[in-house]
């Protein structure tokens, strides 16, 4: 197990279950908004590519201001030679396509049209694009 060496011990007292701020995304849907960033990334499923847009709001408020983006994960698969990448009729390559690209490194730049998704855990709504 790894070992934490930046842990500070504390005493909270009585916590329990509270109600989080929440942000109404709505306004945001059917906005346009570039493609900022492409990032390569590994997780616990294997490798996956992470498409965020521009800064669409920076909502300013306590410590840590919230930056409102739409974003989106596409997975990637090793083939029987352990070549890394993507299908022509995956959710990346069909994307790829309707963006009028080749490759995911060329979608910054892009234009998309922001969307919501329900996300199946929390029930809320997170921005994407499609």
């Amino acid at each position: 197990m790894k070992e934490h060496t930046n842990l500070k011990k504390v005493e909270l007292g009585e916590t329990g279950q509270i109600e989080l701020p929440t942000i109404d995304v709505t306004k945001y849907v059917g906005n346009k908004a570039k493609i900022a960033t492409v990032d390569e990334c590994e997780g616990n499923y294997g490798y996956f590519v992470k498409v965020e847009t521009v800064i669409l709001e920076t909502i300013e408020g306590g410590e840590n201001p919230i930056e409102i983006k739409a974003s989106r994960i596409f997975g990637l698969q090793k083939d029987s030679e352990g070549k890394i990448g993507w299908g022509k009729v995956t959710n990346l390559g069909t994307f790829l396509e309707k963006m009028g690209v080749a490759h995911y490194k060329e979608l910054v730049g892009k234009e998309v049209i922001v969307q919501t998704v329900i996300n199946k855990k929390d029930k809320k709504d997170y921005l994407c694009f499609n």
